[in-house]
């Protein structure tokens, strides 16, 4: 769910964060000490099959004592040559208020308006204001939800789009603007305490309508950028309807190369689709960075996102994209789990015997659930009863999609599988948040230049450290308790570990739906 404005889930339409983090760690976030279950051992759940994945992930959250690092949700990001987060933009709140006319739904002070550098291994943190910049840069690098993507091969980030306040505050809009910066060259500036002068200089920008998306997902594959689906939205948030914004969804893969050394858009075409259902009515859901087990070639797939015409209802199904020529739909797969944008590890084992690519989905928000604490059951039910679930409630499952390339050439199969140990301490968080790889991956050739993990290239029975994990929204419970309460953003940062030795998984279908208590809630 990348940006959970504009029709959520249960925890989205429901559910608001009332508390700020203002960089102190929160009830149930932060760096306190969640249950770590990584480490524990125990019988399997009698549901559970043995050796379903041939690795075993391990999140495990870390602390820094006296260090508290700064909550942050739908933020950009990138990984410096040196280990560190490169922070952009993104909310110190968790999910927005959906009051009808004329509240503000999203509240100015609540925009990041810091660039961050995070040192994930010490916890050291340094920050630069961009206040301190003209409103033509520091509007776009203040929104949420934006669009991003870091071409290893110069060290560049591209920053796109976005939503936010006009520099003026006078209303909200999606920005149609796109930003470049060297990532090494933006953190050595911030550590050492670089003035606006400096931080302008780093910066190119640039502005086109086509680019004022927000929702989205933005990728550099083959030489071509691929900006993928989002939406363009402009005015005051309101959850049901209003009179004071403009809402359309872009319905479209847009494919794009730019003029030599410059911003400019050189060459521009878009895919549309418009069978039943319009699937490319799509935002806010896991667009990945992805491959093909069959043949090993990276493409870019989207997963779930939000909504389908007139109703509240996520999509299932996923949409390929292989090269500028038409995205191709696999309609007979049905995704359970995490709709909304979390964060996703994506595993290729490229082994004749067993040509796969695993895809595992970290919390976040979903259609179904299958663990719940007995405290967050009662609760689910209570909120059920009441009639305030839309069919979306926050989760603490870690899922997993296996894609096994069919034999010669002929169709894949899929399975999806629930891990046997929830998120660390039962905590419902993932959503909005993503893995961020390390370094090291790439130069020691463990992961493929789109991040995706090499698992040949692992050692058996060895464990490790392929990345991160840092904040997000955390919820309370699966739906809130009151409406309008309970949810806030997480500064937890989870070390993720493989270690290349077998684990089991609990099929899908063991999971429950979660039912919605009203039919007739439409969104747009």
């Amino acid at each position: 769910m990348k940006f959970k404005f504009l029709k959520l889930s249960a925890a989205a339409l429901f559910t608001v964060a009332f508390t700020q983090c203002n960089d102190t760690p929160q009830e149930g976030s932060g760096n306190g000490q969640p249950k770590d279950t990584t480490s524990t051992t125990h019988t399997l759940p009698p549901n559970a099959k043995d050796s379903v994945f041939p690795y075993t992930l391990e999140f495990v959250p870390k602390t820094y004592s006296g260090k508290p690092l700064p909550c942050l949700q739908s933020y950009q990001a990138a990984v410096a040559s040196d280990g560190s987060f490169l922070i952009v933009s993104g909310r110190r709140q968790g999910l927005h208020t959906f009051m009808g006319a004329p509240a503000t739904n999203f509240v100015k002070d609540s925009a990041n308006n810091y660039l961050f550098v995070i040192d994930p291994v010490s916890g050291n943190q340094w920050s630069f204001n961009v206040n301190q910049l003209s409103g033509k840069y520091s509007a776009p690098l203040k929104s949420t939800n934006a669009q991003s993507c870091f071409d290893r091969s110069t060290g560049q980030m591209y920053f796109v789009g976005g939503y936010g306040w006009k520099a003026d505050s006078s209303d909200m809009v999606t920005f149609g603007t796109i930003m470049r910066f060297n990532v090494d060259s933006m953190v050595k500036a911030i550590k050492a305490g670089a003035n606006a002068a400096k931080i302008t200089s780093l910066i190119e920008i640039d502005s086109d309508d086509r680019f004022a998306v927000t929702g989205g997902e933005l990728f550099n594959m083959n030489g071509q950028f691929y900006l993928v689906f989002g939406q363009k939205f402009t005015g005051q948030y309101r959850a049901f309807g209003g009179t004071d914004f403009t809402q359309k969804y872009n319905e479209q893969v847009a494919v794009f190369t730019l003029k030599p050394n410059t911003l400019k858009i050189l060459g521009y075409g878009t895919t549309t689709n418009n069978e039943p259902g319009r699937p490319f009515h799509r935002r806010d859901g896991n667009i990945i960075d992805d491959l093909d087990p069959a043949t090993g070639q990276a493409r870019i797939t989207a997963f779930g996102g939000v909504f389908q015409p007139g109703i509240i209802g996520a999509y299932t199904y996923p949409i390929f994209i292989n090269s500028p020529a038409a995205p191709t739909l696999n309609r007979n797969v049905n995704q359970k789990f995490s709709q909304y944008e979390c964060p996703v590890i994506s595993v290729y084992d490229s082994s004749a015997s067993n040509q796969s690519i695993y895809r595992t989905f970290f919390g976040g928000i979903g259609h179904y659930y299958y663990y719940q604490t007995p405290s967050q059951k009662a609760i689910y039910d209570t909120a059920t009863h009441q009639g305030r679930n839309d069919g979306f409630p926050f989760l603490e499952d870690i899922t997993t999609w296996v894609e096994k390339a069919g034999p010669a050439g002929g169709a894949s199969t899929w399975t999806e599988w629930i891990h046997v140990d929830p998120v660390p301490g039962n905590r419902l968080l993932g959503a909005t948040a993503p893995f961020l790889v390390t370094p090291a991956m790439f130069t020691q050739g463990m992961v493929y230049e789109n991040g995706i993990v090499n698992l040949s290239k692992f050692q058996k029975n060895t464990k490790t450290l392929i990345g991160y994990i840092y904040g997000g929204i955390e919820a309370q419970n699966p739906l809130p308790y009151h409406p309008n309460t309970g949810t806030f953003v997480s500064n937890t940062v989870f070390e993720v570990y493989l270690n290349y030795t077998p684990a089991p998984g609990i099929p899908s279908s063991e999971a429950h739906e979660s039912t919605k208590s009203d039919a007739n809630m439409q969104r747009k």
